[in-house]
């Protein structure tokens, strides 16, 4: 049983479509995991430039030129509210 079992794992192992497709699942996982961390940032940044800014207007710019952000986002726009959505465009959309 193990002789006749050992040469289809070993032909799944190989099997080019097998590798594409946990190729596409790990991109997948890592695109997922960058657009969470990505989002958890920019609305921690939000939040700190509301509070040390209450009566300016949110945007990326404005957290950029106050050292919130280093440079905006690609993966995630701020709305006029402080809101974060996924950027259009992008693998987080």
């Amino acid at each position: 049983m193990c002789v006749l079992m050992l040469p289809v794992v070993a032909l799944t192992a190989c099997n080019p479509a097998h590798v594409a497709r946990q190729a596409k699942n790990d991109v997948d996982a890592g695109n997922a995991a960058a657009c969470t961390e990505e989002r958890a940032n920019m609305e921690q940044a939000v939040q700190n430039y509301t509070l040390l800014n209450p009566d300016t207007p949110v945007t990326e710019t404005a957290m950029v030129t106050a050292g919130i952000l280093h440079s905006t986002s690609v993966l995630m726009d701020v709305m006029a509210d402080g809101t974060v959505l996924p950027a259009a465009g992008t693998v987080c959309a």
